[in-house]
């Protein structure tokens, strides 16, 4: 008998360290395949010689670029393969670049954008292998030697086109349900406000999703959000998702930074075009700069375009904004969402809100540069709080808009 559990104790044994020994070799070669197939940018550097600055990427693996010259203001874009970032903190500013901002443009288009001091030419690229990475000399030139629009290429390579962003879309409308639209802040190449290692990307979309959640279980509403992964969404595409769902309300969130770091607290914009106050100018002028940030030529839009828009804004559709706004910062105040001391009401003109037939509202939840805000942002109870302040306020005002449509 002993001969025999012994035997089998053995067997188990053998049995249980073969298959230790598969899975690690399964965890391994998958790794490496990993490792292979995603290939990433691990560090941005730059650097100044000769009065040229060389602005370097590091990748784990060689990737075809192109790259263009954009102006007003002056920006170097480089378009890549979609690429995972290994790159957590900013690239110093050096030589003429005083800026850099890096992340997904559209599917399978990553996007760095450089800021620059003023016009320059690109006077040398190259794909570097040993260790791999890709590299763009840029020179200063007058504006009259300036090459506007000037692009290079590694053999010949575009980004995507057809994989551009797809915008968002509802099922077909339940007829008792509401089109609720969550607009993420900021994304991809656009990371917002940023202190240290916090994008106001990433904490919007946090609240975002938590918002969506409560409001699909609520049952009562269909809820689009305008982005679901970390990626660039222009400001008319996020628009343009309300406007296409028929969306019966638009709500932005955001996370600012402000100079003064003891400002703290939440406040809730609608659309005017003049401002309420300098701190709903000053951020209205902030985030209108998206697409600049993003990388995206401007020149197509013309100033008759915003013009039109601003005509079609309609005063009852400003008044219902209005009307949301104030039922949001009740709601808030009753969730105990700190908020700003005074004007927590305030408007301007935020090209975000500019849908003229759906009421919309842009909700600043705090500043990112308070330490006390900041904390407060990224945490589960906030976000908690917050999609039950929205999902209240969402109620209260349908229920409105329902007894004035029955009177």
């Amino acid at each position: 008998m002993f001969g025999v559990m012994a035997y089998s104790k053995y067997l188990i044994l053998i049995r249980f360290l073969m298959a230790a020994f598969f899975a690690a070799s399964v965890s391994v070669s998958f790794a490496g395949m990993a490792v292979a197939a995603d290939p990433a940018v691990t560090g941005v550097r730059l650097g100044v010689n000769n009065g040229k600055t060389r602005v370097v990427l590091d990748v784990t693996k060689a990737v075809p670029y192109s790259a263009f010259l954009l102006e007003n203001p002056y920006r170097l874009v480089i378009d890549l393969p979609e690429l995972d970032w290994g790159v957590n903190e900013d690239a110093t500013a050096r030589g003429v670049v005083t800026g850099m901002r890096y992340g997904l443009f559209r599917a399978g288009n990553s996007r760095v954008v450089v800021d620059l001091k003023g016009p320059i030419e690109i006077v040398s690229h190259a794909a570097l292998g040993k260790p791999d990475r890709l590299m763009f000399d840029l020179l200063p030139v007058s504006k009259s030697k300036y090459k506007a629009g000037q692009a290079v290429a590694l053999n010949n390579w575009k980004p995507p086109v057809a994989n551009a962003f797809p915008l968002p879309q509802a099922p077909p409308r339940a007829d008792s349900k509401r089109v609720v639209v969550i607009d993420p802040g900021h994304g991809g190449v656009d990371p917002g406000a940023v202190r240290g290692n916090t994008h106001e990307k990433n904490v919007t979309m946090a609240v975002a999703r938590e918002v969506k959640r409560q409001l699909d279980s609520s049952g009562r509403y269909q809820v689009i959000i305008t982005r679901n992964r970390d990626i660039f969404v222009g400001l008319r595409d996020r628009v343009t998702v309300a406007q296409a769902n028929n969306a019966d309300i638009f709500i932005s969130l955001h996370a600012d930074t402000h100079p003064k770091q003891k400002t703290r607290g939440a406040s809730i914009y609608t659309l005017s075009e003049g401002a309420s106050d300098k701190e709903a100018a000053r951020l209205a002028k902030k985030e209108n700069t998206s697409d600049i940030i993003g990388g995206l030529d401007l020149s197509q839009y013309s100033d008759e375009t915003t013009d039109i828009l601003r005509d079609l804004t309609r005063r009852r559709t400003m008044e219902e904004s209005s009307v949301f706004a104030n039922m949001m910062i009740s709601q808030f105040a009753k969730k105990k969402i700190n908020m700003q001391p005074y004007k927590t009401h305030r408007f301007a003109g935020f090209a975000v809100l500019k849908a003229p037939d759906v009421p919309s509202v842009l909700v600043e939840m705090g500043y990112l540069s308070n330490s006390i805000d900041k904390k407060m942002l990224l945490s589960t109870d906030f976000r908690k709080k917050v999609g039950r302040a929205i999902l209240a306020t969402l109620d209260d005002f349908f229920k409105h808009m329902d007894d004035l449509a029955a009177r």
